[in-house]
């Protein structure tokens, strides 16, 4: 692995667009040859002008070669206003020509949560095919931070943090009173 470097932009549209091209990078390098380039986005409001720069026909993004992942999600249904994947349906997905069945939904609205990340780790592990006891890999994982220091819905001092057998875990924020559905922080690593 690269040294990792720190990157600072001088506003959230520069960012954005350097993201952009990040991603259509990774997806390029990744969907060469018979490959599928996977990557988990992220939901809340940063990646939010990422998403509309990518529907830009100047990426050249394979997207029939691209299966995206959500990094996590909120438990409402998918067209409610909080909803992380009605936030990337509506900047992304509606404005690309991604097939339907290569982005990979998680379907927090479900009662059980469990049930829900358990059904969201082994989409993963149809998807992207991890060898018997290894973790699942993605190409490319988005992630945002919130101003308590959280990024995916691994909130500060929450039980999530500690998971180190579960892909998908439900994770309850105190701050906010409610649960979320999360990749876990070996997946995300």
């Amino acid at each position: 692995m690269a040294n990792p470097q720190i990157r600072i932009f001088e506003n959230l549209e520069a960012l954005s667009q350097q993201a952009a091209r990040r991603f259509a990078e990774a997806a390029a390098e990744g969907a060469s040859g018979n490959r599928y380039f996977s990557c988990a986005l992220s939901g809340g409001s940063t990646p939010r002008r990422m998403f509309e720069l990518l529907s830009d026909p100047e990426f050249r993004i394979p997207w029939e070669r691209v299966q995206l992942f959500q990094v996590d999600e909120r438990t409402v249904p998918p067209d409610d206003a909080e909803s992380n994947y009605r936030m990337i349906r509506e900047t992304l997905l509606s404005k690309v020509p991604l097939p339907n069945e290569n982005f990979h939904r998680i379907a927090a609205e479900k009662a059980d949560r469990d049930e829900a990340a358990r059904d969201y780790a082994a989409e993963l592990g149809r998807v992207l095919h991890p060898a018997p006891g290894a973790w699942p890999r993605l190409d490319l994982v988005f992630l945002g931070m919130g101003g308590d220091g959280h990024t995916a819905s691994l909130f500060p001092l929450s039980p999530a943090l500690a998971e180190r057998k579960l892909w998908v875990c439900s994770n309850y924020s105190p701050r906010l009173g409610k649960h979320r559905l999360t990749l876990t922080y070996p997946v995300l690593n």
